[in-house]
């Protein structure tokens, strides 16, 4: 069957333009497909006729193959699918009536008219449901109708010997029976062959998503990247000074002690300042190696999907602290009053790129610098397991609301927003966690997001 599709697929596209779309140029095909088909049982019933010696009755069959061929010239030449459309249907309901009328009537014929119920399955490629019925309801009604008006065809008829009459009948039923199969296997092919590239589509689309993604984890690791060199190098800087300020003071004091002018007053001024810079370098590279360690506990996790338990406050806090240069550039505060007792047993990873895109998102959408940016991270926990992430930013209107999930959509446009972090977002506290993400508005001016994960799939535990 395929292969004989193949021979005639330049007919099924003559009504085809680069502005249809794969459905409108399936419904062009089908229809063509049915002249077709319709038109070789004409020629089959038309060439039955002559062999008879029923020319009045052949001239119908041969009517219906010229119409179909001048129809399909002007779709052609067109492209006036609609027009065409109607003239192929009506023709394809009418003329088995005629040919039937013309034949004798209903027996003398073999029931001819039931090709008219063809034209009912070239109504599928209207595309209306209502108008389908509509031509169902015609067909229908021409079945009552030739039935009232049979005793009319009477005189037509030449009295054909029995044989013949049922042999027209199992000519009709076999070949409608047949023609009827090839437009359902045509029609199951074409969607078949739709979904198999709807599939190969979505799969592309999943791969392109999971390499987006990835590069959205690298973008976010570039950002903290950024803000641990910025915040790495002022520790050090401190330090550097520090070694450079004791090494000065420890030259003076061996100058001093060289040349017995070294007095218990000195002394003790030059331990109390070298206890002052050690103190002061030690801070500093305390909070370089928080620092650190916190960059490597999150990168880590954004790489690694692993399951472990983790304290859900201090994981947040390591975040923020990664992000700390970033939020002191646009003087943002964040408040992150989630309970110190909670424990998770779930994907730290997940919630790293949560809350890493969450807090870009308001670095880069929400705040202007010089303002009093904050940003309030809460939590409930009843018989759901639910976190409140709030800031004080712009906002968004309503339009924007309905896309703000959406791939790719974003208000920077140009200046740098891909529009992929909080559609990631979604997708990883909807599919990953299996929990809800919900927009909200803050008063008197900001957004808001709610993160509603079920305890049954995220373990909660008070440590």
């Amino acid at each position: 069957m395929n292969k004989y599709l193949n021979y005639i697929l330049p007919l099924l596209t003559i009504a085809d333009t680069s502005s249809n779309t794969e459905t409108e140029k399936r419904q062009h095909s089908f229809l063509i497909y049915m002249g077709l088909l319709m038109s070789m049982g004409g020629l089959l019933w038309g060439t039955l006729c002559l062999y008879h010696d029923i020319y009045l009755a052949a001239i119908v069959p041969y009517t219906y193959i010229f119409i179909t061929i001048l129809n399909f010239t002007y779709l052609y030449f067109t492209k006036n699918f609609q027009v065409s459309q109607n003239i192929q249907i009506i023709i394809s309901l009418l003329l088995p009536f005629f040919f039937q009328f013309f034949l004798g009537g209903f027996i003398a014929s073999g029931g001819n008219v039931l090709w008219s119920v063809i034209a009912v399955f070239g109504s599928f490629t209207i595309g209306d449901k209502r108008k389908s019925l509509l031509w169902l309801f015609l067909f229908i009604s021409l079945m009552i109708f030739s039935g009232l008006v049979d005793s009319y065809a009477k005189p037509y008829d030449i009295g054909l010997p029995e044989g013949y009459i049922i042999g027209f009948f199992v000519i009709n039923f076999i070949v409608i029976i047949g023609v009827v199969f090839s437009l359902y296997y045509y029609f199951v092919s074409s969607e078949e062959k739709v979904r198999l590239e709807l599939q190969e589509s979505l799969e592309k689309l999943e791969q392109a998503q999971k390499i987006l993604i990835e590069s959205e984890k690298m973008a976010s690791l570039g950002s903290l990247v950024s803000g641990m060199a910025h915040e790495i190098n002022t520790p050090l800087g401190v330090g550097l000074t520090g070694i450079s300020q004791i090494d000065h003071e420890l030259n003076k004091l061996e100058s001093n002690y060289k040349e017995n002018m070294l007095t218990e007053e000195a002394l003790k001024a030059y331990i109390s300042i070298m206890k002052k810079l050690v103190q002061t370098i030690r801070d500093r590279l305390n909070n370089a190696v928080t620092l650190v360690k916190s960059f490597k506990d999150i990168s880590v996790d954004q790489h690694f999907e692993d399951q472990r338990e983790f304290n859900l406050k201090q994981y947040v806090d390591s975040i923020i602290f990664s992000f700390q240069s970033q939020l002191n550039d646009k003087q943002v505060k964040v408040n992150n009053s989630i309970n110190d007792s909670i424990v998770l047993d779930s994907y730290p990873g997940i919630f790293s790129q949560i809350f890493s895109n969450l807090i870009l998102n308001s670095i880069k959408h929400a705040f202007e610098e010089g303002e009093d940016n904050v940003i309030n991270i809460t939590m409930e926990l009843t018989n759901q397991f639910i976190i409140h992430y709030r800031d004080n930013g712009k906002g968004v209107n309503s339009e924007h609301e309905k896309k703000i999930f959406d791939p790719f959509f974003t208000t920077k446009r140009g200046q740098g927003g891909s529009g992929l972090g909080l559609h990631i977002v979604y997708n990883l506290i909807t599919r990953q966690l299996g929990g809800t993400l919900k927009l909200m508005k803050v008063s008197p001016h900001g957004l808001g997001f709610s993160i509603t994960l079920d305890p049954s799939i995220i373990k909660v535990k008070h440590g």
